[in-house]
């Protein structure tokens, strides 16, 4: 029996590997958690394999080293980190009155969602940025980058108006 040699493809031929490059259609996809469409063609394969969801933390991390953490998620992880804190205080101590102040960091993060969380989705932005250029934003052929510098400076533009 004749043995085969598996073929490995190079990922640049078949993942994004650029934030600079991957289509905002396909960076919203894998931020909804579908993370075949780090794939150039995610259509091929209907599976989400391992490659797939590296590929993804891949370009994520392009994604913060340029654009950081919002101050709402910087935000959002320190009342994490407090609310765990106290967990394991109260697993330490059974103290009822940590199960208090776990629920009120609880309640805060709860809060940080409804109250700041508030913005629109990046559909209803890309039309808003159309509007403010005079023309149609492709999410097929607008990148990651371009959309967030858009979005950039849009803010910076209206900043002032408000």
């Amino acid at each position: 029996m004749r043995k085969l040699k598996l073929i490995t493809l190079n990922t640049s031929e078949k993942y994004w590997l650029s934030i600079n490059e991957m289509p905002l259609e396909n960076w919203i996809k894998c931020n909804a958690g579908d993370y075949r469409y780090s794939r150039k063609n995610p259509n091929l394969q209907k599976k989400v394999n391992e490659t797939d969801a590296e590929n993804w933390i891949r370009i994520y991390d392009q994604y913060i080293i340029k654009y950081d953490l919002s101050p709402l998620y910087k935000k959002m992880l320190k009342t994490m980190q407090k609310k765990a804190l106290l967990q394991l205080e109260f697993v330490e101590t059974w103290e009822r009155f940590k199960l208090t102040q776990i629920e009120i960091e609880a309640e805060r993060l709860k809060n940080m969602l409804v109250n700041n969380g508030e913005g629109m989705t990046i559909d209803e932005s890309l039309v808003y940025l159309s509007k403010w250029l005079g023309y149609r934003l492709n999410i097929k052929e607008t990148t990651v980058v371009e959309y967030f510098t858009i979005l950039k400076q849009y803010g910076k533009n209206n900043k002032g108006r408000n």
